[in-house]
């Protein structure tokens, strides 16, 4: 069994993991799309403008939900299942996309792939500090 410390210490660690993996890729992906949208980046590579369009506002989606889940509010957890089933929704959809043989770059998919595996590992690392806290009490 864990003493109140350690489990304490646990949660912190879990929290602010996650809130790290949220914040970080969201303000990447607020830059990165931003300079796209702006014209400031030009990719060798095809964009597709409602997938930058979705990076862009779920990269600040990202960072509220990031400091949602650092400052323990409840509905941090409820925001990141939802960014991660949208997440992998899109996933779906880039990937239908290049089995049609329309025009998708690797690297979008790449992208979105660790996007996906990033709120995969958030969901997974609040709901196992969810556990500890409910086994405790």
């Amino acid at each position: 069994m864990i003493d109140q410390g350690g489990t304490q210490k646990t949660l912190q660690k879990s929290e602010w993991l996650g809130a790290l993996l949220a914040i970080l890729p969201g303000v990447l992906s607020v830059k990165e799309g931003g300079s796209v949208l702006l014209g400031i980046s030009v990719k060798a590579y095809p964009i597709l403008p409602w997938l930058v369009w979705y990076n862009v506002v779920f990269g600040f989606v990202a960072v509220i939900v990031g400091i949602g889940i650092w400052k323990q509010q409840q509905w941090g957890m409820t925001y990141a299942v939802t960014v991660l089933t949208l997440h992998t929704f899109v996933f779906m959809i880039l990937i239908v996309l290049l089995v049609l043989k329309e025009t998708v770059a690797i690297n979008s998919i790449i992208a979105m792939l660790l996007r996906t595996t990033i709120w995969l590992t958030i969901v997974v690392l609040l709901r196992r500090k969810n556990k500890i806290r409910t086994d405790k009490e």
